[in-house]
């Protein structure tokens, strides 16, 4: 193994410098191009290396970038890969924009962000959002929606029944409705429930009271290690134990308890509270709700709710 390595890592020397590479500009970047040149070389290929084997920790390494094989780890994998891209000409593939939000790789398939919308760290519950409108506000009711003319039966936009107003039967909140789109730009979007599903179906939860060396109630959600693990809910009331152990050095996000707005009131938001965080997708049985993710305690679950209240939103990126 030591022998393979080298052998690489003196290749990439040899030839890093003797010819061009393939460029592409992103404001995301380039998979592969770890030294943010605009250009997939054997550069690059090095910069891989030296970071395996430890001759240059750099703390401005891109790991988004070197993750070529997407399995959370910078190896020799990778700059193999990278010297594959180099020398087939590769078209260069654009990672998204993340426009200088922190994100992680659960495995699914899509990222997710590592703050609430509003928020400054993971532990903060951030701001509150009606469905679809793209500002918090002092009241949530139906008087008080963007999308009605007063009541749940007089919806103007994301409707599919006439009994409930007027039809256009979209079921996707559009861009310009969307409060990543609105307030983070770049790649950012909203989760559809199908990829809410994924999150509570596919990684492993397990319930704290604190996060790192702050306090705050919620859930830690690892991408999971066993596939045991997949969907495990270690709750405060159940026995449940991963197979893996975790630790918050492996991939993960926390999804701290965030209360709901009814009205004027902030609700359900302490340690006996919920986690309340909207899809962008429309709901089956009435249009007047959407989906989202909810949890306590002791579980989790998807359901709809009445789009008039005030939800927290976890932003994805494709």
């Amino acid at each position: 193994m030591k022998t393979e390595n080298k052998l690489i890592k003196t290749f990439c020397l040899i030839i890093t410098f003797m010819m061009a590479g393939t460029a592409a500009n992103a404001a995301g970047g380039i998979l592969g191009d770890v030294n943010h040149d605009g250009t997939i070389t054997m550069s690059d290929a090095n910069v891989v290396v030296n970071y395996y084997l430890a001759i240059a920790k750099r703390n401005d390494f891109d790991k988004k970038a070197g993750d070529v094989n997407n399995d959370g780890d910078i190896t020799m994998s990778d700059a193999n890969q990278i010297v594959n891209m180099f020398l087939s000409g590769a078209e260069p593939q654009l990672l998204p924009d993340a426009n200088g939000h922190d994100y992680v790789d659960l495995g699914l398939s899509v990222k997710w962000a590592t703050c609430n919308i509003g928020a400054n760290r993971p532990t903060e519950r951030g701001d509150h959002f009606a469905w679809g409108e793209t500002e918090p506000k002092n009241d949530y009711t139906w008087a008080t929606y963007k999308w009605c003319n007063g009541s749940s039966s007089t919806l103007t936009k994301y409707n599919t029944s006439s009994r409930y107003g007027t039809v256009d039967n979209k079921t996707t909140l559009d861009p310009d409705d969307d409060i990543a789109v609105a307030y983070w730009g770049g790649s950012w979007r909203m989760p559809t429930n199908a990829e809410l599903k994924a999150l509570k179906d596919s990684c492993y939860w397990e319930w704290t009271k604190s996060y790192g060396s702050a306090s705050g109630y919620g859930y830690i959600v690892y991408k999971a290690k066993s596939k045991d693990d997949i969907g495990l809910k270690k709750t405060s009331t159940n026995s449940a134990e991963p197979k893996a152990i975790y630790s918050l050095s492996d991939p993960h996000i926390f999804l701290p308890m965030t209360g709901f707005y009814k009205g004027a009131d902030l609700v359900k938001y302490d340690l006996f509270g919920y986690g309340q965080y909207w899809s962008s997708t429309l709901g089956d049985h009435f249009p007047s709700y959407a989906y989202r993710l909810t949890f306590s305690q002791t579980s989790v679950y998807r359901t709809d709710d009445e789009r008039k209240y005030g939800y927290c939103v976890r932003a994805v990126l494709p």
